[in-house]
């Protein structure tokens, strides 16, 4: 918990008030000396930044309005999203790596691109893709997935799927899974005349056990980086998972254009074999 302010010390100024004479003549008269004013006033503290919504000095209160902060934020927006994931096993070494990146443009389309890798793919038989490419736009989006085996599959999910859809992902979860007794702001700094927090807390153990998030947060709520760190335990066949989550070239991230497997996307959702991992398109 952040200790409030502490008290600012007033030092008076006394100033002291005498007389004074000229030698030699009788007749003049002493000067009488005005004493200087006393300031009165306390000084004016440095006014604290404004904190986001949602966040006070104890750290996140309110989930549900920093997540509609970072949302009317990134309304209407382009922005660029990276992602990475670590799984460890208990020697410490990576079985499996997930990176990505969303882009979204002004005007909503988002295009997405992940990439697995490690050796936990032989376990799983090749149920796991290693390489997704998803586009959405107009409220449809389009799923290409890329198998190790060369396999590569279309779908056209019904429903609608938004670019802030992809973009917030799992942080509303995340969010309202902490524990709201148990997250400080541990550091606060300033970037480009905005105020950004740094928010370490814990996920409430019946829902993840041992897991730790750290966030930083502008002073508008936009969650600019999130990372989470969880536990499990030595038996497991990932003892450790480590995910990141960094939003950057806000406002200057290009339309992003659109894959040419759509159209086969609308029509075709079997898989097909194709001789090389498919990387174009992307």
């Amino acid at each position: 918990m952040r200790r409030t302010l502490a008290t600012v010390l007033l030092s008076v100024l006394v100033v002291l008030a005498g007389c004074s004479g000229v030698f030699g003549g009788g007749d003049e008269s002493a000067e009488t000396v005005t004493p200087a004013a006393v300031p009165t006033d306390e000084p004016t503290p440095t006014p604290m930044p404004e904190l986001a919504p949602g966040v006070t000095k104890r750290g996140i209160e309110d989930p549900r309005a920093l997540i509609a902060a970072h949302r009317s934020f990134l309304q209407n927006r382009s922005f660029t999203q990276r992602s990475n994931s670590t799984a460890l096993a208990a020697n410490g070494s990576t079985i499996l790596r997930t990176t990505g990146t969303l882009r979204v443009g002004a005007t909503g389309a988002a295009r997405y691109v992940s990439n697995r890798s490690g050796p936990y793919f032989a376990t799983e038989r090749g149920s796991i893709p290693t390489r997704v490419v998803a586009w959405s736009s107009d409220g449809n989006y389009f799923v290409q997935q890329t198998f190790a085996n060369g396999t590569t599959t279309y779908s056209h999910p019904p429903g609608r799927r938004t670019g802030m859809q992809f973009a917030l992902g799992t942080l509303p979860s995340l969010l309202g899974a902490l524990d709201a007794g148990n997250t400080t702001i541990t550091d606060r700094r300033s970037e480009n005349g905005t105020t950004l927090y740094r928010i370490n807390g814990t996920i409430d153990t019946r829902r993840q056990p041992n897991t730790s998030v750290r966030l930083l947060v502008d002073s508008r709520g936009v969650v600019r980086e999130y990372s989470t760190v969880r536990q499990a335990p030595a038996s497991s066949a990932v003892t450790k998972s480590i995910t990141e989550n960094r939003l950057v070239a806000i406002n200057t991230t290009g339309t992003p254009e659109r894959p040419s497997w759509v159209e086969t996307a609308k029509n075709r959702t079997t898989a097909t074999r194709r001789p090389e991992t498919a990387r174009s398109g992307e």
